[in-house]
């Protein structure tokens, strides 16, 4: 990379340009011997061109200095390219300053490589026009990123880093195709899958010039997400959401899927993180349960006319209101999930406008049997609706009895 600085050491009749690979006085296109006993030095080098092909680099060296010196941090990080290098040329050297860091040096004498006319007694040299080639830096770190960091994206997670030796910040893609992008909003929930609130990344990049390769990049915890550990954290939201009490009181009953989640859910989390459609809700609340009426609320399910009119939920008791199309009517249905409550049906003529009618009414209705119990509305009901009791009796298949009844009301 032109303008990269690099640091070659002298340690008595070898040069090093990395800790692993020692180079010749030739190599250097110097002919010296030095003496064993010499106070180690170094030359700080500008580079000025790389030819990768031939495996030389080209420099001018910004200063000479006597003593120990450490690698920086990126020339260590580009010792892997470093190592390849057969031959370093300068454009000019400080003969004065040449002897103080190399005291003790007979028979000495820079010859440079080809193409390259000898410097010492001039002030500058004309270097041969090569493409400027990028030394690349390589990066290989291990690290934490904290949860409130991530981005949840369609296939993976992202997040912004930045590493020493590299003045800008890199965003960075860990890939997990069972992420959505709605997971942004229950990251969070992963801290109890992970069992901390940070994750572990590893990473190797190769940087040249602007140009980031990700070489390799892996967390354990972003690996762990798959369709299991999201059933759990859906399970784990649903099942809060069902012991939630609205912020304030309402007289409203019945709830379309969204609705159920904006009153009962995370402020943040919409239907759509986790379900497509009410149906998916509806066989989660009943998987998660020790529903009583599992059979019955899987037949109400397989009839409910769900292209006419959403399943709706009701937060207390736990229960659903179906519609079933029959022949003449339609018939509104209202199942609990886990309580021994009958199974209430309304029949109204099968319109539309009395559809809508019918449903503001029958909300009024569940509202007066939550506050002042069955008996106050059995006791003040005017309109057609009938009651379906549940035969808990061992002796009977109280589904196929209930099913039967129910059956023959509907037309």
């Amino acid at each position: 990379m032109k303008g990269q600085i690099l640091q070659i050491k002298f340690l008595e009749d070898k040069v090093f340009l990395t800790e692993e690979v020692a180079m010749s006085f030739e190599q250097l296109g110097l002919t010296a011997h030095r003496s064993k006993g010499n106070k180690p030095s170094f030359w700080v080098l500008r580079v000025l061109n790389y030819a990768e092909k031939d495996e030389k680099i080209f420099c001018e060296i910004v200063d000479y200095k006597n003593g120990e010196t450490e690698f920086s941090d990126r020339q260590k990080l580009n010792a892997a390219i470093l190592n390849k290098i057969k031959s370093i040329s300068f454009n000019k050297i400080d003969t004065e300053k040449f002897v103080k860091t190399l005291e003790r040096v007979n028979n000495i004498h820079y010859r440079p490589t080809s193409n390259f006319v000898d410097s010492l007694a001039e002030e500058k040299v004309s270097i041969p026009a090569l493409k400027l080639e990028a030394l690349p830096v390589y990066i290989d770190e291990t690290f934490y990123v904290s949860l409130n960091d991530l981005r949840f994206i369609l296939g993976g997670v992202s997040f912004q880093k930045k590493f020493k030796g590299y003045p800008k910040s890199i965003e960075l893609t860990i890939s997990n195709y069972d992420i959505l992008v709605e997971f942004d909003a229950i990251k969070n929930y992963f801290v109890n899958i992970f069992g901390a609130k940070k994750i572990k990344v590893f990473v190797k990049l190769e940087i040249k010039g602007d140009d980031i390769t990700v070489l390799s990049i892996f967390s354990p915890e972003i690996n762990k997400i798959n369709r299991e550990t999201i059933d759990t954290i859906k399970f784990e939201f649903v099942k809060k959401s069902l012991k939630k009490k609205p912020a304030i009181e309402i007289d409203k009953s019945l709830f379309t899927m969204d609705e159920y989640f904006e009153m009962f859910g995370d402020e943040k989390v919409k239907s759509d993180t986790f379900y497509k459609n009410d149906r998916e809700l509806f066989e989660d609340l009943i998987s998660i349960s020790q529903t009583k009426h599992y059979k019955h609320l899987r037949y109400l399910s397989s009839r409910h006319a769900h292209t006419l009119l959403k399943l709706r939920f009701v937060h207390k008791p736990i229960s659903f209101l179906f519609l079933i199309e029959g022949d003449r009517n339609y018939h509104l249905i209202w199942e609990t999930l886990d309580t021994r409550e009958a199974t209430y049906i309304w029949h109204i003529d099968k319109s539309l406008e009395q559809l809508k009618i019918s449903l503001r009414h029958i909300e009024d209705i569940i509202n007066i049997i939550k506050v002042q119990g069955k008996t106050a509305y059995l006791n003040s009901a005017d309109e057609p609706f009938r009651r379906i009791y549940h035969d808990y009796s061992e002796l009977v298949d109280g589904f196929v009895k209930w099913k039967g009844e129910l059956e023959s009301w509907m037309s």
